[in-house]
C-alpha cells in the first residue's frame, strides 16, 4: 500500500511534540513526512500537516503513534477499528497490545513506556511488540532514539518498568531534593546546595555508566574507614533507606499492575 505520510500522531500532547522535536532535529524524517491528529490545534506544529479526524490520520500513515491518555482511547477506540496504518505505536500506560491488535485488527503493534526526560532528549524508553516485522521494530527503535536510548523488554515486565523508569524521575527528583535540604540545613545557601546536590547525582551516574566495577564497588571507593562518607551509608542501611526504597517501588509496580487490569 502506497501510504501518504511516513509517521502519524493521534494526539499532540508533550510526548508527541518531543518526538516530533527530535525527529526533525535529528533529519530522521523531515515535516511532510509526519501528520499529526488533534481537536486542539488549528495551525500546523512545526509545518507538520494536521487534521482533525483521526481515521484519516490512521488511514494514510504508514505508522502512526498512539499519543493520547488511556481514557482518550477507549472513548475512540472504535475509530481505530480496520485501520489501514501498517504499524500502531501506543505510548499509553495500562494499554497492551493486545487491547490495541484487538479493537484495530492492525496485525503489527508496538507498546513503548518512554519518560519525562525524552522531552530534554536524555531519556530512556522500553519497547515491547506484538506482532510487528523487525524492519518496524527497528524503525520505532530509531524514532525514539532521538529522544532516548531504547531498552527491548517483554511486555510481561512493562508494570515493572513503570516502576523503574516510568515514576524513575520522581524519585530522583525526591532524592535531590532530601540532599539539597540537608545541605541548607548545614549552612549553605539552597542555590549553592541545589547546584552541589544536583552535579552530584549527574556526575554519579555518569561515572556509573562508564565504570566496569559493580555499585557496590564503586560505594566503597568513596567510603574510607572511620572517614565522612560511611557514617552517612552506615546510617542509611542501619534504617533500612534501601529497603524502604524497593518497598515504594514495588507499591508503584503494583499499582501499575491494577490500572492495567483496568
Amino acid at each position: 500500500m502506497n501510504y501518504k505520510y511516513k509517521l502519524g500522531f493521534v494526539g499532540c500532547g508533550n510526548m508527541a511534540k518531543a518526538i516530533i522535536n527530535g525527529l526533525l532535529g535529528s533529519h530522521f524524517l523531515s515535516a511532510d513526512e509526519m501528520l499529526v491528529s488533534t481537536p486542539n490545534i488549528n495551525t500546523p506544529y512545526n509545518g507538520i500537516a494536521f487534521s482533525n479526524d483521526n481515521k484519516y490520520v490512521l488511514d494514510n500513515c504508514e505508522y502512526v503513534v498512539i499519543a493520547v491518555k488511556p481514557q482518550i482511547y477507549r472513548a475512540i477506540e472504535e475509530q481505530f477499528a480496520d485501520c489501514s496504518a501498517k504499524c500502531l505505536i501506543s505510548i499509553m500506560a495500562g494499554v497492551n497490545t493486545a487491547t490495541i491488535k484487538k479493537a484495530s485488527g492492525c496485525e503489527e503493534v508496538v507498546r513503548i513506556m518512554p519518560n519525562t526526560p525524552c522531552s530534554i532528549k536524555e531519556g530512556v524508553s522500553a519497547i515491547t511488540t506484538d506482532g510487528a516485522s523487525e524492519q518496524s521494530f527497528e524503525f520505532v527503535e530509531r524514532v525514539f532514539g532521538t529522544i532516548s536510548s531504547t531498552v527491548r523488554v517483554d511486555e510481561s515486565y512493562f508494570d515493572a518498568v513503570t516502576s523503574i523508569s516510568g515514576s524513575g524521575p520522581a524519585y530522583v527528583y525526591y532524592f535531590i531534593k532530601a540532599v539539597t535540604d540537608a545541605g541548607v540545613e548545614g549552612g549553605l545557601s539552597y542555590e549553592q546546595s541545589k547546584q552541589l546536590a544536583l552535579k552530584t547525582f549527574i556526575g554519579a551516574g555518569k561515572m556509573v555508566e562508564n565504570s566496569t566495577d559493580s555499585l557496590d564497588t564503586l560505594i566503597d571507593k568513596v567510603c574510607s574507614k572511620g572517614g565522612t562518607t560511611i557514617q552517612a551509608i552506615d546510617t542509611f542501611r542501619q534504617t533500612n533507606v534501601a529497603e524502604n526504597i524497593k518497598l515504594g517501588i514495588e507499591k508503584c509496580r503494583k499499582r501499575s499492575e491494577e490500572l492495567s487490569k483496568g
